[in-house]
């Protein structure tokens, strides 16, 4: 038994039946550190990390010897990475075995916070793609929006339902990701807060909630489309158990292959990480695929027409201003791609949506305030106006200070480090006025 840690006894049984000759390993290995791990963002290129171990799943997964202050890192508050737990980072080897990636596709993933998986769908999947991400509570969804704000994609609408509010939507989606709520077992090393909270009750309270969520996403699903279901659990009654209510839901499941990652393990129906054999955390996850009998949904017909174009004022702020619409709600300026026009059209009036393709920015009387989410966003001129920042000075920019600057711009630019975009600045004689969020500053000292 560990030293550091009482685990509960149930869970202890509960192990020594799953792991019956691995059990000791299993214990020493959760009173043990746990890997650092991040995945780079594709549209923000940098060096960092670049000598950092590769992951074998993920082509932008990487461990770290050592785990820094995130957050006194600018390329992280530039979206420039994510840090995400490795196991969970096999999202991508699943996608690549469904044969997704080169596909159009409507994507939902049903409880998205804080953001990591989306993150990783939106990296995956192609241009004329888009994700729906979304989360019931208000706190986790803020977390939701700021992480999605900074990888910079346009192609997502950030949405804050319950999974029953999808009723509306039969048949409409081709792939969702279902990462379900769970005891949370596999958060132990990294949380040991998941300890004092599990119990067998909980187990089987996450074990109901979880078979009411997926019938909800089973109905909004496609014929022929897809469930990507995973936890961070050990518990087969939240595992496999699940994927048996799924298959009476009218799923059948589509066997992973681990054949190139022997130290994952095969369950009955998907695939389970150990963090005693893999340099990762708890994680389970499967695949399946809902009956090809059926229809899907049927677009009402949409004007053309009647698509409102990029004022050309915002169109100036774009790279390729030509792919987006216009939205207007209230004073905001929401720029939306194209190929998403008809299904936000159905989407807004089924669901609240929080966010919707790229925030523009707000109108104030005559003034346009440019929001921090073009600042961020991928499709932002890379010739605007921009001031860049010393690792010093963009600590002081993020906490929402005014460091001493010299410069003979004025007006609107972009504070940078290392070439990444940070937000937005005023330029005025002599000094600047900092729009960093307020509520995104570092308060850490």
């Amino acid at each position: 038994m560990s030293d550091n840690v009482i685990y509960p006894e149930a869970f202890i049984k509960r192990i020594k039946v799953l792991l019956p000759q691995d059990f000791n390993a299993f214990i020493k290995t959760l009173d043990g550190p746990s890997p650092t791990s991040v995945r780079l963002n594709p549209s923000k290129k940098t060096n960092r990390f670049a000598e950092e171990e590769k992951m074998s799943w993920c082509a932008e997964g990487r461990y770290l010897q050592e785990r820094p202050t995130f957050t006194f890192d600018p390329l992280f508050h530039a979206g420039a990475y994510y840090v995400q737990e490795a196991s969970s980072m096999f999202l991508e080897e699943v996608w690549k075995q469904l044969n997704l990636p080169h596909q159009p596709l409507k994507i939902l993933d049903l409880c998205a916070a804080p953001g990591g998986k989306s993150t990783h769908l939106l990296s995956l999947m192609n241009e004329q793609s888009f994700l729906v991400t979304n989360e019931i509570i208000s706190n986790r969804n803020k977390i939701l929006q700021q992480n999605i704000i900074k990888w910079g994609n346009a192609n997502c609408l950030i949405t804050q339902n319950k999974p029953e509010d999808f009723a509306a939507l039969e048949n409409y989606f081709d792939v969702i990701l279902v990462d379900a709520p769970c005891s949370g077992e596999g958060l132990f090393r990294k949380d040991k807060n998941a300890v004092a909270e599990w119990s067998e009750k909980n187990v089987e309270i996450c074990s109901i909630r979880q078979k009411d969520i997926v019938k909800h996403a089973a109905a909004c699903l496609k014929p022929g489309g897809f469930i990507i279901y995973s936890t961070c659990t050990y518990e087969p009654v939240e595992n496999d158990k699940s994927i048996d209510f799924m298959q009476e839901l009218g799923l059948h499941v589509i066997a992973l292959n681990n054949s190139k990652f022997p130290e994952i393990t095969k369950t009955k129906y998907g695939l389970q990480f150990y963090p005693h054999i893999v340099k990762g955390e708890g994680f389970y996850i499967a695949a399946l695929q809902k009956k090809k009998d059926g229809a899907a949904y049927i677009h009402p017909p949409v004007n053309n027409k009647k698509i409102p174009a990029l004022s050309a004022a915002f169109q100036t702020y774009l790279q390729l201003p030509e792919g987006f619409t216009e939205l207007k709600k209230n004073d905001f300026i929401f720029a939306l791609p194209h190929f998403m026009w008809a299904d936000f059209a159905i989407l807004e009036k089924r669901l609240y949506i929080r966010n919707a393709g790229l925030l523009m920015g707000h109108l104030k009387g005559q003034d346009f305030l440019p929001a921090h989410d073009l600042a961020l966003s991928n499709h932002i001129r890379k010739d605007l106006p921009a001031f860049e920042l010393t690792e010093e000075e963009a600590i002081t920019y993020l906490r929402c200070e005014t460091p001493k600057i010299k410069t003979d711009l004025l007006g609107w630019a972009l504070a940078t480090h290392k070439g990444l975009n940070l937000g937005w600045i005023k330029l005025i004689p002599g000094r600047f006025n900092n729009y960093f969020p307020k509520d995104w500053r570092i308060l850490k000292r």
